[in-house]
């Protein structure tokens, strides 16, 4: 959600905030002189934790090193603007709908600090400063710690109106602000819900049927009873779940669990047959209109070059590193949950319905997490569900930890994938080259189709996650047409980082190269050609080709291997960027290198360049991951991926140089964390078309006859040991890309 659900305003729409955020639902002053910031997005990794406080301590003045940061209990004062109010995280919405919000609760708890001094000093508020944390008179009389004016602050009268600073008093935001959580991860002192013990909790796994739509049939739990540690098993609507006094004994337990399904009402189509139903799909013209704007018909038929291609891409997981679990404690009428909870509004309603309680009884104890892209953001609550259904058919009222193992996560029915698309786009050119007509046909399952977010994100029918990136797309095109088919298929659907923008920008800009081609006009000047002079994906890309030295000669790829660079830009979750990735494929086309990525991104305001700067390289990893080796795949109804051996990730051997460019702004705070990895896959499809003329119409990308194995030993290192026993030579130092591009 990647922070995934999210109701995206439309270009050029004024968000609207409170006239003051009251500074006691988010910040606290303690005696020790810390300053503890309560923060309402989900910290998951992607340092939104540092960037509230950031901007805590730029209004307050405090020092670095003061700020501490809790997660925010359930409340109204913590909803998300971007999500209709409702409280939760994702869509890289965090920076942009606290902005105001935080900034307006350190200036109105400054004022109180101020207010706090001058009372006990009997002096007029306009003698006061601040100044890292102290509170000064100007003539030096006297001074004080935050702490020491912490109770007296505390309990000021909120003001009712506070003025934030202007930007050229600005001393954090816009500079570097080291991550408050680094240390205590690099330590390995950060604790996520994988960790936790309570007193006399349980740990449960369930054994749970490899198709949907299977069942118990019958089963025998006498081995699993009789190992060491186990407590409990029982059926519940998942399958049979194994309770033990820890994970790994549990885990042990559920292999000697004997299990029959019944498969008569089991799923059992392949992704072939799914594939072959979307595809069918596209080829009609039965789908809902998403938008439309000219005549289509006429501008293909009056198009003195046409152009017709398919896109396909896959199912995919998330791939955490944390896998899912959570705990649970059900007992006097009350509810407590711990877990990393990506849509509180959500699983609160959720949870209270599955424990028979109401939504004001459930209290949530957010945790660290380990990494979510959206898995998270579950719109049906499967995991706290699944715990509840143990602790009630149990009636037990001590912690219960449901934990989830690698295959657990990645495979079978109760997971949710990011859903499988075809595309279909029949274009036109003029005589000129230009792009007159587009007619673009789509089919993939919908994402909030009966959930509790249908009412806000399906519109007349059309699915607003499955069509962004698409009905968004930045060209000038006069004559347009986009219409969407949504099948349902027994194939949980969810919002994974870059959601629809990145099926939706790899059939664009895909075509986008074909269409230059077809014109005989470079990439980048035919899309400049189609995109609004002032528009900020033209900067972007104007940016990223100047970065890149787009217009100057490839050097020669060594040996008889070719060189090809690529390039794709979008909008995507409220802000702009565009890549250009540079390969390299073997003499035999059957294996190619990411050499280099060079970014530009345009994220309005920028609290923390670090920050965006590992966000850009993070996105290029993913997208990477996405683009080139990411697929679920179904046989007889049975996911194929259950490990990271055969659901491959971008390791450091695959990662490439990645140069990282700000594109500077006057526009309010957007995000950072998902809209470069929108355009990896294009980008890098357009790349390996210029490279050896083969051009990738389905993610992943792999080229004919390619079997890529991403441990395998890089090319030019020596070692005598497998591939999966590789390690770095004596010698070797580990360096970031930006100092790979300092230091070649």
């Amino acid at each position: 959600m990647s922070e995934e659900a999210h109701m995206a305003p439309p270009r050029g729409t004024t968000l609207l905030f409170p006239a003051t955020a009251d500074p006691l639902s988010f910040i606290r002053l303690d005696a020790d002189d810390t300053v503890t910031v309560v923060s309402k997005s989900m910290e998951m990794g992607q340092g939104i934790y540092t960037g509230l406080a950031t901007l805590v301590a730029e209004e307050l003045d405090a020092r670095h090193d003061q700020m501490r940061v809790v997660a925010a209990p359930i409340g109204q004062a913590y909803g998300n603007v971007l999500m209709g109010g409702g409280q939760g995280t994702g869509g890289q919405t965090s920076v942009q709908a606290g902005y105001m919000v935080m900034r307006q609760a350190g200036a109105a708890m400054r004022s109180m600090i101020l207010s706090a001094a001058a009372s006990r000093w009997s002096v007029e508020l306009d003698s006061l400063v601040i100044e890292q944390g102290v509170v000064r008179e100007r003539d030096g009389t006297r001074s004080a710690r935050f702490g020491e004016l912490a109770h007296d602050a505390m309990a000021q009268p909120v003001p009712v109106d506070v003025a934030v600073k202007d930007a050229s008093r600005f001393i954090y935001i816009g500079k570097p602000f080291a991550r408050l959580d680094a240390v205590d991860k690099i330590r390995g002192q950060t604790r996520f819900t994988q960790d936790l013990k309570l007193p006399a909790m349980l740990t449960a796994v369930i054994a749970r049927p490899s198709r949907a739509g299977a069942v118990v049939a019958r089963f025998d739990a006498a081995r699993a009873l009789a190992f060491p540690g186990v407590r409990h098993v029982v059926q519940v609507p998942a399958g049979v779940a194994v309770v033990a006094d820890d994970f790994w004994t549990a885990l042990q337990a559920r292999n000697l669990l004997q299990i029959e399904w019944d498969l008569s009402q089991a799923f059992r189509k392949s992704s072939a047959d799914i594939y072959a139903e979307l595809g069918a799909m596209v080829d009609s013209d039965t789908g809902t209109v998403a938008a439309a704007q000219g005549d289509v018909a006429a501008a293909l038929t009056g198009a003195v070059t046409q152009l017709h291609s398919r896109f396909q891409v896959p199912y995919q997981a998330h791939a955490p590193m944390e896998t899912m679990n959570i705990v649970v404690q059900l007992g006097d009428g009350a509810l407590q949950v711990w877990g990393g909870m990506q849509m509180v509004s959500i699983d609160q309603f959720q949870l209270a319905q599955a424990a028979g309680v109401t939504p004001d009884k459930v209290t949530f104890h957010m945790q660290m997490t380990g990494g979510s892209f959206g898995r998270r953001a579950t719109a049906h609550s499967v995991p706290g569900i699944e715990a509840l259904s143990i602790v009630r058919a149990l009636g037990i009222t001590i912690p219960l930890k449901l934990m989830y193992d690698r295959a657990d996560d990645m495979a079978g029915p109760h997971n949710a994938y990011r859903p499988a698309f075809v595309h279909r786009i029949d274009a036109g050119l003029d005589a000129k080259g230009r792009l007159v007509a587009w007619r673009h046909r789509l089919a993939g399952q919908s994402i909030a189709t009966g959930t509790l977010m249908e009412g806000g994100m399906v519109h007349d029918g059309v699915d607003m996650f499955s069509v962004e990136g698409g009905i968004d797309q930045p060209y000038d095109i006069p004559n347009l047409r986009i219409e969407l088919h949504s099948p349902s298929y027994p194939i949980t659907p969810s919002w994974l980082r870059t959601s629809g923008v990145f099926h939706n920008a790899f059939a664009i800009e895909s075509m986008m190269d074909m269409l230059a081609l077809a014109a005989d006009k470079d990439p980048i000047e035919f899309r400049r050609g189609a995109l609004p002079a002032e528009s900020r994906e033209r900067g972007c890309i104007d940016r990223v080709a100047d970065k890149a030295r787009w217009f100057e000669p490839m050097a020669a790829a060594a040996g008889s291997g070719r060189c090809g660079r690529g390039v794709a830009v979008t909008f995507g979750h409220r802000s702009y960027g565009a890549v250009v990735v540079e390969v390299t494929v073997a003499a035999d086309g059957k294996s190619y290198s990411v050499d280099r990525v060079v970014a530009a991104l345009d994220c309005g305001l920028v609290i923390n360049p670090d920050n965006v700067v590992s966000q850009i390289e993070g996105s290029v990893a993913f997208g990477l991951s996405l683009a080139r080796f990411g697929q679920i795949t179904f046989t007889d109804g049975e996911v194929d991926q259950q490990f990271f051996s055969d659901y491959h990730v971008t390791r450091m051997h695959t990662m490439p140089s990645v140069e990282s460019h700000i594109v500077q702004s006057d526009q309010p705070p957007s995000g950072a964390s998902e809209t470069i990895a929108c355009v990896i896959a294009p980008a890098l499809a357009n790349a390996l078309a210029m490279a050896c003329g083969q051009r990738c119409h389905a993610v992943p990308l792999v080229l004919a006859g390619e079997v890529i194995e991403p441990w395998s030993v890089p090319a030019g290192l020596n070692t005598s040991a497998g591939a999966s026993d590789w390690r770095p030579p004596v010698g070797w130092l580990p360096i970031s890309s930006r100092e790979r591009g300092r230091h070649g």
